[in-house]
């Protein structure tokens, strides 16, 4: 079994991204590397410098912008394979942490197979979480629960990969964040990765982004918008598969606005068929960033 170095994104929440690390040395990682994608001008950097100062175990790493979450992962990773080339990385959210046992639980069922993923069970509130199902036409979520036209997928909370079995980098960085989960399992097949039910994971379904914000309601959306375009196999199926969310996410704008009494879904499903035409220069930025960071 090999070593294995923990991974997480820190967004301006150094005292949940603690707790997570802390859960990770906890649960017998080599070490823990953090990628601060705060952006907020070294605050939550030097928080978690000074909390984790003279502990060889913990690498903390401040990005110059804000990646998103797909192209700080695979930068992360990156950085981390070029120090540690022969290790599994454990992906975990800044506001999840590992119960007793589970990177164990998860290592040992990814070492008896020769598939590139495991991923755990997700404790979030009252869910439980183990496969998540995309429907492509409709852009439909469902926990454990196969609709027609959907397929699997893990949700990007918590995966132990194995680079080396893997073509990299692991995520699509079409998404700012915000469906790179689901292309990947598009692109892998769920059938192709280790569920380890017994390996848990407590997440605490708050992301830092507000759900219910507009940045938030418009990352989903764009995400939703993207997948349209990546999941169509042919001209005529990226035809359906756009009237579907045109039904879907309209609906779902309006139907979230009215239970919240809030314009936000409505600004945020706008604001997101923007980003998905290209319009998005936080994207644009972390490429440019990121494009510099690899050059190094």
């Amino acid at each position: 079994m090999k070593a294995i170095i923990g991974l997480v994104l820190n967004y301006r929440d150094p005292v949940r991204t603690t707790r997570c690390v802390q859960s990770l040395l906890e649960g017998g990682t080599k070490g823990v590397w953090v990628w601060d994608n705060s952006e907020d001008e070294g605050a939550s950097y030097a928080s978690l410098k000074q909390e984790w100062a003279g502990c060889e175990r913990v690498w903390i790493f401040q990005s110059p912008c804000n990646l998103g979450f797909a192209m700080g992962v695979n930068c992360a990773m990156e950085a981390i394979l070029d120090r540690h080339p022969d290790v599994w990385i454990m992906l975990i959210n800044d506001d999840a942490v590992l119960h007793k046992g589970a990177l164990l639980r998860l290592a040992k069922a990814l070492s008896e197979t020769d598939y590139p993923l495991a991923y755990p069970q997700i404790k979030q509130g009252r869910d439980t979480i183990g496969i998540v199902f995309y429907q492509r036409h409709f852009a439909l979520l469902t926990f454990n629960k196969h609709l027609p036209g959907s397929f699997g997928y893990p949700t990007g909370c918590a995966l132990l990969i194995a680079p080396e079995r893997i073509a990299l980098p692991l995520f699509d960085e079409d998404f700012f964040m915000y469906g790179e989960d689901v292309m990947l399992g598009w692109r892998l097949g769920v059938e192709n990765m280790v569920y380890v039910p017994d390996a848990v994971v407590f997440h605490e379904g708050r992301p830092a982004t507000e759900a219910g914000s507009v940045f938030y309601e418009a990352r989903v959306v764009a995400g939703h918008w993207i997948l349209a375009r990546k999941l169509a196999r042919n001209t005529l199926e990226h035809k359906l598969l756009v009237a579907g969310r045109c039904l879907s996410l309209t609906a779902r704008a309006l139907l979230r606005s009215i239970s919240r009494g809030s314009l936000r879904p409505i600004l945020g499903f706008l604001q997101g068929a923007k980003l998905a035409r290209g319009q998005d220069p936080a994207l644009r930025r972390a490429r440019q960033v990121s494009a510099a960071l690899r050059c190094r």
